[in-house]
Formats: C-alpha cells, sequence, structure tokens
C-alpha cells in the first residue's frame, strides 16, 4: 500500500505490487472458502444426527 500511496501510477506497473495484490485476492478467496467450510461443519453437521424441530 505504501508504493500506491507514493508511486500511484508506476505502482500499477511494478510486477512485484501487481503480484502481491493477486496473492491477497487468492488469500481472501482461500479465507472465505475456510469460513464455508467450518460453517457446515460446524452448525449444519452433515453426519450428525437429526434433530427434529418443536414448533
Amino acid at each position: 500500500m505504501e508504493l500506491l500511496e507514493t508511486q500511484k501510477e508506476l505502482a500499477l506497473s511494478n510486477p512485484m505490487f501487481v503480484r502481491n495484490h493477486e496473492i491477497r485476492h487468492y488469500a481472501v478467496y482461500f479465507q472465505l472458502a475456510v469460513t464455508m467450510f467450518v460453517f457446515i461443519i460446524s452448525f449444519i453437521r452433515p453426519w450428525g444426527k437429526k434433530k427434529a424441530w418443536k414448533v
């Protein structure tokens, strides 16, 4: 981010900046996937007993 603030347009053509930006995007997607997986495991429990909901 410091590079983007100081060099503005030059940062967008800097290969290191572009690569770091891509890695950050992949990290966000990975984090979302892990969060969804944890949600499925914690709350849905596909292997567990099915509970009857009382109304």
